[in-house]
């Protein structure tokens, strides 16, 4: 009983923390959300029910903004988990300075997302960034990667892929090592080749593994902020606009606080039912789950 109690002490300050940082602010924008409450107004906020959401359910813009949300996360999730894996199928056959590796593959994980945004916005600038060089010395004609509306939002995406591969790779490498090589000894002496053993053992031996992957991979693209406010800021004109960029706007730059509540709480809600539907249907934390490939 003691150490329960001791236990319980040690853990109230982080909870004090979780309760003012984390629940409050959230439950101060579920209220907010069904008011009309401008910042730059002197008049105290006004109920006006579910009125937030019928604009935001009709407004064009709002589903613009979700539209390349989607494409976004769809993209940057299947995108780096793919690249990931090849990149841990290949570590997991290095012997030599495989942890050198390693190391040089999580590097973009331990880079601030505003630090690597910035750099690749100097690397897309269109008259002296670097991918443009390359392109003219191989023969090919400049892109305007942040002034096309047809390329701004997959340029902003190539940055946040790039900063997501080294979780999937941390992920998936810890799944290869876990798995027991007789099982794929034993499907080579049965004349199974490499392809076969990859396709029908090893990637159903990481379904946990890779679930965890999409699982994070989703509700980190979904927070994605710095990378587009940086590189793109939504623009040119909305071509890049994600739902964040767009609560952003509504917040502190039109300072219509109950729209952008509302908003918010929208996000957070198609968020968690991302990552309950995959959890769920996976049964990635279920005893059940544990014992199914």
């Amino acid at each position: 009983m003691k150490e329960k109690g001791f236990m319980r002490l040690m853990t109230f300050p982080a909870l004090i923390v979780f309760l003012i940082f984390g629940i409050y602010p959230t439950i101060q924008a579920f209220i907010n959300s069904f008011t009309e409450y401008n910042m730059t107004e002197s008049t105290d906020k006004k109920f006006i029910g579910l009125q937030n959401f019928i604009q935001m359910f009709t407004e064009a813009r709002f589903w613009q903004a979700l539209g390349r949300t989607i494409i976004f996360v769809g993209l940057s999730v299947l995108l780096s988990y793919f690249i990931g894996l090849c990149i841990s199928l290949l570590l997991d056959k290095v012997n030599k300075m495989r942890n050198f590796y390693r190391i040089i593959y999580l590097i973009p994980m331990i880079i601030a997302p505003t630090i690597s945004a910035l750099n690749f916005k100097f690397m897309y600038n269109y008259n002296f960034g670097i991918i443009n060089k390359v392109l003219n010395i191989l023969g090919i004609a400049s892109i305007d990667f942040l002034g096309n509306p047809s390329v701004s939002l997959y340029a902003s995406m190539a940055i946040d892929i790039w900063a997501g591969v080294p979780l999937a790779v941390l992920i998936l490498l810890a799944g290869l090592e876990s798995q027991s090589g007789e099982v794929k000894e034993a499907a080579m002496i049965d004349g199974a080749n490499r392809f076969q053993t990859l396709l029908y053992i090893t990637l159903p031996l990481l379904k946990k593994f890779s679930v965890i992957v999409i699982i994070f991979r989703i509700m980190d693209a979904m927070k994605a902020y710095e990378i587009i406010s940086l590189v793109t800021g939504g623009g040119p004109g909305t071509a890049s606009e994600t739902l964040n960029i767009y609560i952003s706007k509504v917040g502190f730059s039109w300072f219509e606080m109950g729209f952008a509540s509302a908003l918010g709480i929208f996000t957070l809600y198609f968020i968690m039912l991302f990552a309950n539907i995959a959890i769920k249907k996976t049964k990635i934390f279920s005893e059940e789950g544990k014992y199914e490939n």
